[in-house]
């Protein structure tokens, strides 16, 4: 077999669709385009998280189970229908190798824009046609429009405002209680007055309606250094039962967006967008205090 040596040239242009990385228990599906030429990079991403097992047969071994083909193929559409919709762009370096192109985007997952884009984001980037057609100079972007840090663009929730009287409580209140445990990225925080790597773990109960989107949730938090590692279960059970005991007495109402209703099904493969917003609700901090109970 003859020996190639490829390399990137001015219009080169790379793309993958539907690409898995394993990081530790996580697997990643990713959609995304590179251009070498300018740095420029889109994608969007969807997680799965797998799910622990116990092996007794032949004594006690903790394992992780891989995602199905069903769970896959569900992931890799909520990952593609995100790049279509709601994409990160961004400036990176020029001219990276393969492994830095999946390196760089799991670092801005984490650390940056996370596993999709603001909306308003395509337009922003590329002018005003959806396509990217408009607004645009002849490279395919403007770097006027590169969204830094610090922009005003809205990275929270894109739930919508509920209003007590058009809330369909007794509907709501009638839907099952679902669980949904969720570990945030580490951050350096002052803890027992040094700064150190420390974790939060998210335990939250919510009651969701899919036709109309109508959610209620609250949620009991976790902070702990890093070192520790996740709760074990006993903690993790008494987190929840705080977190449904504030859902019954003190539950915060949201509609969830219109393109992640279907995840309020009950047979939904995944919920990882309402959580998502639930999490960003959380987040947003009115009074400046995270937001897990009214």
């Amino acid at each position: 077999m003859p020996s190639f040596t490829t390399y990137y040239g001015p219009s080169t242009v790379i793309t993958e669709q539907g690409v898995w990385v394993t990081d530790g228990t996580r697997r990643i599906c990713i959609f995304y385009t590179y251009t070498p030429a300018t740095g420029i990079l889109k994608y969007a991403a969807c997680v799965y998280r797998c799910r622990s097992c116990v092996n007794l047969s032949d004594g006690p071994r903790l394992w992780y189970a891989e995602p199905t083909t069903q769970q896959m193929e569900a992931h890799s559409q909520t990952a593609g229908r995100r790049f279509e919709m709601r994409p990160v762009i961004f400036q990176s370096n020029p001219n990276m190798s393969y492994e830095e192109i999946i390196k760089t985007i799991r670092h801005e997952m984490c650390h940056g824009f996370g596993v999709k884009g603001p909306r308003g984001m395509r337009k922003l980037f590329y002018g005003e046609d959806s396509d990217g057609s408009g607004g645009a100079d002849s490279d395919g972007y403007s770097s006027g429009d590169i969204v830094s840090e610090g922009s005003e663009l809205e990275f929270l929730t894109d739930s919508e405002p509920v209003e007590d009287s058009e809330f369909d409580w007794e509907k709501v209140y009638s839907k099952p209680t679902r669980q949904i445990r969720y570990i945030g990225t580490t951050s350096v925080e002052t803890y027992e007055g040094k700064k150190i790597p420390v974790d939060r773990e998210f335990f939250i109960a919510m009651k969701g309606v899919k036709k109309t989107g109508e959610l209620i949730y609250a949620a009991a938090i976790s902070r702990r250094p890093s070192h520790m590692g996740a709760l074990d279960d006993d903690a993790a059970r008494e987190h929840f039962k705080t977190a449904v005991a504030r859902l019954e007495k003190a539950p915060v109402a949201m509609v969830v967006s219109d393109e992640y209703r279907h995840q309020l099904k009950s047979n939904a493969p995944h919920r990882e967008d309402v959580t998502y917003e639930i999490i960003d609700s959380i987040m947003s901090k009115p009074g400046g205090r995270y937001l897990i109970k009214v």
